[in-house]
Order: structure tokens, then sequence, then C-alpha cells
């Protein structure tokens, strides 16, 4: 069974992240990751069989990690003395260490935003590997910091739903907020939510109105006029008749106070 047979892209210096992962499960398979990693080294074993195999071992991991990377990649491994080190020399190399290297994919988690329309799990996705190459490169990303900056980084249509996550008192883990993510967007692709932040945002409403049992008003009709489509605080019809009946005692109320005020003018006047 070689890297091809599993389907597994041969490393071309990009997506090292991706890659690395995909070869740890292949080498696993084989029973040939721990000498790669370092597990097993060659002076732990004292006997010559133990030696011989760790060679055959060594050898046959350098096989599989060499096939699975196209040939302008090979200068990196081609004079490495065995699969430990030639993994480790693809480490140092794709995953510095440097202070330069961690400010980079720092400023990259923390500006990485979703636009309009894009696909929430692509952008979960996108954030939880930027974390796990902070945490390669000794920059480790705390699960609070990874909440936050999931829920920061959304765009405005899903506003309802993070004011609903923030009104929460227990703790938001990552696997909460992922799957409420996650089931809104089902919800939306299910209604063919394609609506402004506006129409997004009622929508949400609508159904947590729902869940708490009060009819939805565009299929309930008002208890004033009968009509559908408002509620009876919203009439129009009430609040004409409102407006009509307020409206002589209005203009009452404006000539008494026109008339007193006359009347205190004329009664300066004849004490001046």
């Amino acid at each position: 069974m070689d890297a091809s047979s599993l389907r597994i892209s041969k490393f071309d210096g990009t997506n090292f992240h991706a890659w690395k992962f995909k070869m740890q499960m292949v080498l696993e398979e084989r029973d040939l990751w721990e000498v790669v990693s370092g597990e097993i080294k060659a002076e732990q074993c004292e006997t010559q069989l133990d030696q011989a195999t760790y060679k055959r071992k060594s050898r046959k991991a350098m096989a599989v990690i060499c096939l699975a990377m196209e040939d302008s990649q090979l200068p990196l491994v081609r004079s490495a003395s065995g699969a430990c080190d030639a993994w480790s020399r693809l480490e140092d190399h794709f995953e510095k260490k440097s202070l330069a290297n961690k400010l980079f994919l720092r400023r990259r988690f923390f500006t990485t935003m979703m636009e309009e329309g894009d696909d929430v799990l692509e952008h979960i996705n996108k954030l939880k590997t930027l974390a796990e190459q902070l945490e390669a490169v000794g920059a480790p990303v705390c699960e609070d910091d990874l909440v936050i900056t999931l829920l920061g980084s959304l765009s405005d249509s899903y506003q309802f739903l993070i004011t609903a996550l923030e009104s929460r008192s227990d703790t938001l883990s990552w696997e909460l907020v992922t799957s409420r993510l996650l089931h809104e967007e089902m919800k939306r692709k299910e209604q063919g939510s394609k609506g402004d932040e506006a129409s997004q945002g009622q929508a949400f409403i609508t159904r947590d109105n729902q869940r708490k049992g009060r009819p939805v008003k565009k299929s309930w009709p008002c208890h004033n006029c009968g009509k559908i489509g408002h509620w009876m605080a919203e009439c129009p019809s009430r609040i004409q008749e409102n407006t009509e009946r307020h409206r002589p005692q209005r203009a009452q109320d404006s000539g008494d106070r026109y008339r007193s005020q006359r009347a205190n003018v004329a009664q300066e006047e004849d004490s001046g």
C-alpha cells in the first residue's frame, strides 16, 4: 500500500500541516511512525536483531516519505541520514519556530474574517488549522482565545446568534460554538436563506419565538382588524383610530393654553 493508493497528494511545498498529518497516519498504519518520530532511536537498540529491525524500518519509512513528495521538494531530504532526520528537516523548514514566523501566523489567525456567503465549516477549519500551526511552532492558542476569535470573525448576519451565545451563563466551549454555528447554517440552507443581515437576523428571532411557543405574526391574524401580517399593537387601523380620537383633545388643550396666555397678557397690561 503506497501513498497514492491512499489518495494522498504528493507534497509540493504548500499546506505542509495537512500533508504532515496524512503522512503520520500512513506511517502509523505501517508501524513505522515510532522510528520517524524518534520514539525509538538507533542507540536504544541493544541486540543486532533490534538494530537490523530499526534500520529496515528507517529505510522503509524514508522511502514512503520520499515517494509522497514532488521532485521539487526532494533536495530537502535527499542527504538525510534516515527517516527521523528527514522528518526533522521538513519540520524545521516548514514549521519554523522563529519569532517572525510566530508573528506571521498570529497575525493571520487574528485577522482572518468570514465574508457574507462564506461556508461556515471552511471558516472554522481555517481558524482551527491556524491554531494548530501556532501550536506546532511553540505558540499555542488557548480555547478561550480560539472561541473569542471565531465569534469575532463571523459575518454580520450571525450577530443575533453571537448575542444568544453570549447571554448563556455556562462556559462557551469550542465544540458548543462550532456545533451551534453549523446547525444555524444548516437551517439557513434548508430554508434557502440568501437575504441580507436584517432578513437573516429576523429569521433567527422567529425561530427562537417558535421554540418559546410565541405565534409568528406573518401567519397569525391581528386581534383588532383580523388581517394577517402584524400584531394588534402594530395595527395601522388602530393607530389611525387612536390618532383621530386624541386629535380633538389636543386641539382643545391648545385652545385652553392660548386663552390662558391671552388672559395673562391682558392682566399685565391692566396692571401697567
